[in-house]
C-alpha cells in the first residue's frame, strides 16, 4: 500500500485532489475572463482557498493572478506590502526585476532583502510607517494593477482571500479607497473571497458599505453528497481499501459535509487502519478517538475560553442539536435561564465562529468539536 496518504490535511489542494466544485470553478474563471468582482463567501474548511487557487491555476499564464491571504496582514503598511509584492511578482515574476519595477511605480520606498527563518529570502517594499506617507503610498498601491496592465497591455486578476480582515487595517477608509481606485480598472479583474460571513454579507448588502452591490456573489455550501462519496469511494479504492455506502454516509453524517472535516476523517480512518481491504465499524470508532484525540489540547483551550452560561449554551446544543434553543422546555431542561441569556451567549458563540446559523438552526463550525462536548463533558 502507498506509504504516502490519499488525504490531505491542513494544506490547500488542487487537480484531481480537489472534489468537485466544478460549477464554482467555472463561475470564478468566467468572472475573472470578464473582467467582473465577484464575492467568495464560504464558511470555514469549506474548500475556499483550495477553490482559489485551482481557478488561479486553471486562468493562468493567459492571466496572471495576484493572490494574497489577508490574514497574514498585522497593520494597514504589512498589507500593502502583500498587495504590492503579489500583483509585482504575479506580472513580472523573478523577485529581482519586481523589486525594479515597484521602484518605478511606488516613489518613496526601499525595498530591501531579508532572510526568514527557513533560509528562504524575502522582499519587502520597505513602507514608511508615518500616517500622511503611508496613506499617499495606499493610493499609489490600490492604482499598481491597473498601471501594470496598462504598460503590460494585459489583462490581469487579483485574489484577496479573507478579504473581511480589512475592516481591522483602516476601518471603512481603506474599502473607500478601494473601491474608488478598482473602479478606475477596467482590465482588473478581482475577487474577494472570506469566510467571517456576517461580515462579508455586510460588505456586500449594507447600503453603508463601500462595497454595496459592486459584484455578484457566490456562496459554497456543502459538496452534494452523491459526487462526494464517488470521490471519496474512488480514493479509497486507489489506496487499496474498499469502504461501503453505509460507512461513506457515516463519513459524511460525523463530519457534518464539511469539506475539510470529511477529508481529516478520511485521512485518519487511513492512518488507523494502514493494510488493505474493507473498512470496517471499528475502523471507524478508531478514526473518531484519532482525530478527537489530536484535537483535545485546542478543544480544551477554547473550552476555557467560555463563560459557564456558553459552556451550558455549548453542551446542550451538542447534545440536543436543538434547532429552536429557545423553547421553555430546552431552556429547562438545560439550565439555561432566561431566553435573553442564552442569546447573548449566541451571539458570542456565533461571532467567533463556535457556531454557524444556517436555515434557522444552529450548528457548530466544527463537527468534531461537537463529538468531543459530546463525549467528554458530562
Amino acid at each position: 500500500m502507498n506509504s504516502q496518504n490519499p488525504f490531505p490535511i491542513g494544506v490547500p489542494v488542487s487537480g484531481e485532489e480537489l472534489a468537485d466544485r466544478e460549477t464554482e470553478l467555472q463561475t470564478i474563471v468566467k468572472e475573472v475572463e470578464s473582467g467582473g468582482r465577484l464575492f467568495l463567501i464560504s464558511p470555514r474548511r469549506y474548500g475556499k482557498t483550495s477553490l482559489l487557487l485551482e481557478a488561479r491555476r486553471r486562468l493562468q499564464p493567459r492571466i496572471p493572478v495576484a493572490y494574497l491571504d489577508l490574514f497574514q496582514a498585522t497593520s494597514l503598511a504589512h498589507f500593502l506590502d502583500l498587495f504590492a509584492k503579489a500583483v509585482l511578482e504575479s506580472v513580472e515574476g523573478a523577485v529581482e526585476k519586481a523589486i525594479r519595477v515597484a521602484g518605478e511605480y511606488l516613489r518613496a520606498i526601499r525595498p530591501t532583502m531579508t532572510v526568514n527563518p527557513q533560509g528562504e529570502p524575502e522582499w519587502s517594499i520597505g513602507s514608511s510607517q508615518q500616517q500622511a506617507d503611508l496613506l499617499e503610498l495606499r493610493d499609489q498601491i490600490l492604482a499598481l494593477p491597473g498601471n501594470l496592465a496598462k504598460r503590460k497591455k494585459l489583462r490581469l486578476a487579483v485574489f484577496m482571500d479573507e478579504f473581511q480582515e480589512v475592516r481591522n487595517f483602516d476601518g471603512l477608509a481603506l474599502e473607500k479607497a478601494m473601491r474608488a481606485s478598482f473602479q478606475q480598472q477596467p482590465q482588473i479583474s478581482y475577487v474577494f473571497a472570506g469566510s467571517k460571513e456576517s461580515i462579508m454579507w455586510d460588505m456586500v448588502r449594507s447600503r453603508k458599505s463601500p462595497f454595496f452591490r459592486s459584484g455578484p456573489t457566490l456562496s459554497l455550501g456543502p459538496l452534494p453528497a452523491a459526487e462526494f462519496t464517488r470521490f471519496l469511494s474512488t480514493k479509497f479504492k486507489k489506496a487499496g481499501m474498499s469502504i461501503s455506502k453505509e460507512k461513506l454516509g457515516e463519513i459524511l453524517r460525523l463530519a457534518d459535509e464539511i469539506p475539510y472535516n470529511v477529508q481529516y476523517l478520511c485521512h485518519a480512518l487511513w492512518n488507523v487502519k494502514q493494510d488493505p481491504g474493507e473498512i470496517s465499524g471499528g475502523d471507524m470508532a478508531r478514526a473518531v478517538k484519532y482525530v478527537l484525540s489530536a484535537e483535545t489540547a485546542y478543544y480544551v483551550s477554547l473550552w476555557d475560553q467560555f463563560s459557564l452560561h456558553q459552556r451550558r449554551t455549548v453542551r446542550a446544543l451538542a447534545r440536543s442539536g436543538a434547532v429552536a434553543p429557545f423553547n421553555k422546555t430546552f431552556l429547562a431542561e438545560y439550565d439555561l435561564g432566561p431566553s435573553a441569556s442564552v442569546a447573548r451567549s449566541l451571539a458570542q458563540l456565533l461571532k467567533y465562529q463556535i457556531l454557524r446559523k444556517a436555515e434557522k438552526r444552529y450548528r457548530f463550525a466544527d463537527p468534531f468539536f461537537r463529538l468531543w462536548v459530546q463525549t467528554k463533558i458530562a
